[in-house]
C-alpha cells in the first residue's frame, strides 16, 4: 500500500514530535541580556566572566550594570530585561517566596562583615556591651547578622549596646576615619577604606571582630553565605546554555580574581566604580568563592532561619522550597 502525500506528511510530523519529546530542542542564544550586579565586591567574579567572553556564545551582547536597591532589581526582573543577577542571598529567597521564580545558582561571598574600631578595649563580641556602635542598613542583612550573633551572645543590641545607624557602610567608614565614631559594623571594601583613610590622618583602626568567626561559634561554620548568583527560571528554560556557561566559567573567573589582584582591582574600578587600591587590599577579607547553592543548602537554611527569627518579612515568611537551590 502506498501512502498519500497528506498521510506521509502527517506521519513525518508525528515522528518529529516523538523525536522532540525524546531529545531536547536546541535553544537560541539570548539577545540583549542585561546582567544586574549587586554593589558588593564579590560581583567582580561575574564581571570577570563577562569580560573574558565566557557568555559570548550563550548571550551575545550581554551588558552589565549595578543595581542600587531592590525596587530597581525587581523592576529589571519583572520587565524581563534582567534575568541574571548577583545579589545578597536573602533577596532572591524573598522574591521567590512572593511568587517570582528565581533560582540561586551559587555563593560568591562567604561573608565580609567585621567590627572595626579605634577602641583598644574591644577584643571580642562580648566587649561591645555598653559601647557606642554605628551600624548601617537597619533591619537589612548586615544588621540582622549582627543581631543574630548578639542574641546568641546574650546581648540585646537595643539595650546593652549604644547602637545608632547611618544609611550606608561608606558613611560609617568616613565617620570612623574622621574620629566621629569609635566603633562600627562594616562590610568590605568600606572596612578597608576606613582603615586606610584613618592611617592617612594618623589614626589607627583595626578589625577587632570577624562576624564570620563569631557566626561560626554559634551557627556551625565560620562563614556566612551572604552573596551569590541567581537566575530567573525563564532564562534557564529559554537557554540552558547560559546555565552551562556559568557552571563552566565561574570557577575560573574566581581563580583569576584571586590570582591577578591588580587586574581584578582595575576591572572593579572600570565596571563597578570601586577604588582599585582599596579593592585590592580588601580581597583578603572578602572570602570570595564559587560554591553550589545546592551543596550549601544546609548552611543557607541555617542563615535563613536566623533571619526569619528576627524579621520574617525579610524572607517572605518562610524558607524557599528545594527547587530554589541549583547545582553547579
Amino acid at each position: 500500500m502506498t501512502l498519500s502525500r497528506r498521510r506521509l506528511l502527517a506521519t513525518g510530523l508525528a515522528g518529529a514530535a516523538m523525536l522532540a519529546i525524546g531529545r531536547p530542542v536546541l535553544s537560541r542564544p539570548v539577545e540583549s541580556l542585561e546582567i544586574l550586579g549587586a554593589p558588593n565586591a564579590a560581583t567582580i567574579v561575574l564581571v570577570r566572566l563577562l569580560e573574558a567572553g565566557g557568555l559570548d556564545t550563550a548571550a551575545p551582547g550581554a551588558t552589565f550594570r549595578l543595581w542600587r536597591d531592590t525596587d530597581e532589581l525587581r523592576a529589571g526582573l519583572v520587565s524581563g530585561r534582567s534575568r541574571l543577577i548577583t545579589t545578597p542571598t536573602h533577596v532572591p529567597a524573598n522574591l521567590a517566596n512572593r511568587g517570582m521564580p528565581l533560582r540561586l545558582l551559587c555563593i560568591l561571598s562567604m561573608g565580609h562583615l567585621s567590627i572595626v574600631t579605634a577602641d583598644d578595649g574591644i577584643r571580642s563580641f562580648a566587649d561591645l556591651r555598653g559601647k557606642p556602635v554605628v551600624g548601617f542598613f537597619r533591619n537589612d542583612m548586615p544588621d540582622l547578622v549582627f543581631r543574630a550573633i548578639a542574641k546568641r551572645e546574650g546581648i540585646d543590641p537595643d539595650r546593652d549596646i549604644a547602637l545608632t545607624y547611618v544609611q550606608t557602610p561608606m558613611e560609617a567608614a568616613q565617620m570612623l576615619a574622621a574620629g566621629r565614631a569609635a566603633t562600627a559594623i562594616l562590610s568590605e571594601p568600606p572596612a578597608t577604606a576606613a582603615i586606610m583613610m584613618a592611617q592617612q590622618q594618623g589614626r589607627t583602626l583595626r578589625r577587632a571582630v570577624s562576624l564570620q568567626e563569631a557566626w561560626g561559634r554559634h551557627f556551625g561554620q565560620p562563614r556566612i553565605p551572604m552573596a551569590g548568583v541567581a537566575l530567573h527560571r525563564s532564562l534557564i528554560d529559554d537557554s540552558p546554555e547560559i546555565l552551562a556557561a556559568l557552571r563552566a566559567g565561574l570557577p575560573g573567573a574566581r581563580d583569576w580574581v584571586l590570582a591577578d589582584r591588580k587586574g581584578a582591582a582595575a576591572l572593579a574600578e572600570q565596571r563597578m566604580q570601586m577604588r582599585p587600591a582599596v579593592f585590592e587590599r580588601s580581597l583578603d577579607h572578602l572570602h570570595i568563592d564559587v560554591a553550589p547553592a545546592r551543596a550549601m543548602k544546609g548552611e543557607l537554611e541555617t542563615f535563613y532561619k536566623a533571619i526569619l527569627d528576627l524579621s520574617p518579612d525579610a524572607l517572605g515568611g518562610r524558607l524557599p522550597d528545594g527547587a530554589f537551590y541549583l547545582d553547579m
